[in-house]
């Protein structure tokens, strides 16, 4: 009885989360799919549309676990939150990259056209 109230316990912040995780997880594919409106967007655009499954799908399997007390959908829910957040990590870790990169496009090519231009 006493594993039934911790699990119930543990899971009521995310219970109460579970709209806003979904909520999360809509407008994540939302923007998966509008970003296939573009040539690179093509490329990327299933990954947005994944992590919003993920989140769609833990919150679900967070709903279940707290209204039937399920270990197993509290893990399912925790699996998918992980997945996610390593998604998001890689994603943002190499969408920085890129900007850094770009950033430095930016500032040296026109610095190169201008050195070529000149003679130098």
């Amino acid at each position: 009885m006493d594993d039934i109230q911790g699990l119930s316990r543990f899971m009521e912040p995310l219970y109460r989360s579970k709209g806003w995780i979904t909520f999360a997880g809509v407008l994540s594919i939302i923007q998966g799919v509008f970003t296939i409106l573009s040539i690179w967007g093509i490329i990327i655009c299933w990954i947005p549309i994944w992590m919003g499954i993920l989140l769609c799908s833990a919150s679900t399997h967070i709903r279940l676990a707290y209204e039937t007390n399920s270990e197993m959908d509290y893990l399912h829910s925790m699996d998918k939150l992980g997945t996610y957040f390593r998604i998001l990590g890689i994603f943002s870790l190499v969408s920085l990259i890129i900007g850094v990169i770009a950033i430095f496009a930016a500032i040296l090519i026109p610095l190169l056209a201008a050195a070529t231009h000149h003679g130098f």
